[in-house]
């Protein structure tokens, strides 16, 4: 194993003009008539882990989860049109055409509610560089000789007190981790990864990118966030999840960047929910494309406009705990988070060092719709990884925080089995160092997972009976803060909470989008008795303030 300092650098030539095996077209369905299921046996689409996990978090099956019109799909087969896949949740197709008059006239037929160029059969490559590593300053006392099991990621595992689960047994065993990436290059080859193959926790692979190509072939940044999370050498480099099984979907063409891509994440999102993942890390982003016509804008970051956002958000409440990079674009001209991390109901992930300093190239928050964004933060500066072709070295960005935190979050799902996603996410974030003063930088601060096990532990009653929400100062002057006392996470978009003055009067309504939720510019109300009312999942509770 040699082992060596060095930045990662990741070679793409400025200009590709390859020819493809098609240009990619999305072809999006009416409906689903003539589907040959229904959700009475979700049985025949849906594998028995998977229905067992929506069974124990009483998650119900419905019409977004069967699958597309069979009939619709052999339409477009005879048409000449190769399917490539197909999305259950969003009702399209994609497919590859050699040239458009293989997709003239189909918009005509009463089934086809658009048809969209995804990525053009000749590519021009654009001058962003997706994979050139962010530059930061090296962070000091990096050379320490790995002492203890861990070896060299002992400080990006203690940071995150992860060697509390660990030490209580808990390294993932029994769950299942699906990686949404670029390819995972040799990881069946490399020594840090025997464990996963010779005990048969590698579960599967799909590649949505090359069909035919093999994803243990193609490009290495899969594998370096693989290595986060379960590479199992100790004394030299251990994982956040070394015991748990992994899935490995390739979504990402590093060779280009075009809307295809965002697609192929939406299909990877449904294969994990379909084979019964229970933890997903997508450490990609998008906001650019090689075609300027493409690019997205800041105001679409609301966690409701763009569909990649709101499949990852889907395949929350789908019963998934999903992670995901906050992007590496804090020192460009964007400096906002990318999609899909606007999502609601997901954890997405800023980048630090061990010494818990910011990385300046990590995107930032909020969200467009002003919600908290990133989540939390963990160690993407200076963080040591494997890499190809048998080296560990270190590397930046924000993709190597979010299997961090993905590993921890599959220790917790392996300890606390019938707690739900959204239960185990407000437990990370409940843990975090600037839980009580979040921040659009590292959003509620770096997650302490032996802490967030103790809240895990703690019974908490959500009844109606009692309130769901602590409201202070009491008496209050110029502002309100507004803390959710449940367990699980406030994702209720119809959650609200009504001023209300001492005539009846409603002074202020805003929708609840977070754990803590600040009330602001109340200075100018005259002195009085005030009730703020907050509408909690169809249930009201009323809090009686002073106003000094």
């Amino acid at each position: 194993m040699k082992l060596t300092w060095l930045w990662i650098l990741f070679y793409i030539p400025l200009f590709v003009n390859a020819q493809t095996d098609g240009a990619r077209y999305r072809i999006e369905f009416t409906d689903k008539a003539g589907t040959k299921y229904n959700i009475t046996h979700p049985e025949l689409f849906l594998t028995q882990r998977a229905l067992l996990r929506r069974e124990r978090y009483h998650i119900s099956i419905d019409e977004r989860d069967l699958p597309v019109s069979g009939r619709y799909l052999d339409s477009l087969k005879k048409h000449g049109l190769n399917v490539l896949y197909t999305s259950r949740w969003f009702n399209f197709a994609t497919v590859s055409a050699s040239s458009p008059d293989d997709t003239s006239g189909i918009l005509r037929w009463s089934f086809i509610r658009s048809i969209r160029l995804t990525k053009p059969a000749s590519i021009l490559k654009g001058a962003y560089n997706k994979w050139s590593t962010p530059n930061a300053n090296t962070t000091e006392n990096l050379y320490t000789e790995p002492s203890d099991n861990y070896g060299y990621a002992k400080e990006q595992i203690t940071q995150l007190n992860g060697q509390a689960l660990h030490e209580d047994g808990f390294r993932g065993k029994g769950v299942w981790i699906a990686i949404l990436d670029a390819g995972f290059r040799e990881a069946n080859q490399l020594s840090v990864f025997d464990s996963l193959f010779m005990q048969n926790r590698m579960i599967g692979t799909r590649d949505f990118v090359n069909p035919a190509s093999d994803v243990f072939q193609e490009y290495q940044h899969g594998m370096n966030v693989l290595s986060l999370m379960a590479a199992n050498m100790p004394g030299t480099l251990v994982g956040t999840a070394p015991d748990a099984s992994y899935f490995l979907i390739q979504t990402e063409d590093e060779n280009s960047e075009y809307p295809v891509e965002m697609d192929n994440y939406i299909a990877g999102l449904e294969l994990a929910d379909s084979i019964g993942a229970d933890v997903v890390n997508a450490s990609l982003g998008y906001f650019i494309f090689d075609d300027p016509a493409d690019n997205l804008s800041y105001e679409e970051l609301d966690g409701g406009t763009l569909e990649i956002s709101k499949a990852a958000e889907l395949a929350a409440q789908k019963g998934m705990i999903i992670c995901v990079s906050a992007g590496n674009e804090g020192d460009k001209q964007w400096q906002h988070i990318v999609a899909p991390a606007d999502a609601s109901g997901i954890l997405s992930m800023a980048a630090v060092n061990v010494m818990g300093e910011r990385a300046t190239f990590s995107s930032v928050g909020p969200s467009a719709d002003g919600r908290i964004k990133p989540e939390v933060a963990a160690c993407g500066w200076d963080t040591w990884i494997q890499r190809y072709p048998d080296e560990i070295a270190v590397s930046n960005g924000t993709s190597f925080a979010s299997p961090l935190v993905a590993g921890l979050a599959a220790c917790l799902r392996q300890e606390f089995p019938d707690k739900s996603p959204s239960e185990i996410i407000a437990a990370i974030i409940r843990s975090s160092s600037q839980y009580t003063s979040p921040d659009d930088l590292l959003g509620y601060g770096i997650p302490d997972f032996g802490k967030a096990a103790s809240l895990l532990q703690e019974t908490v009653t959500n009844e109606i009976s009692e309130n769901r929400w602590s409201v202070s100062p009491n008496p209050f002057h110029e502002n309100l803060r507004l803390e959710y006392q449940g367990i699980g996470l406030l994702d209720d978009p119809s959650t609200t909470c009504i001023l209300i003055g001492s005539a009846g009067t409603i002074l202020r309504e805003e929708r609840l989008s977070g754990i803590v939720q600040f009330i602001n510019n109340l200075g100018t109300l005259p002195s009085g008795m005030y009730i703020l009312r907050i509408v909690t999942q169809g249930e009201s509770e009323n809090h009686k303030l002073i106003k000094r």
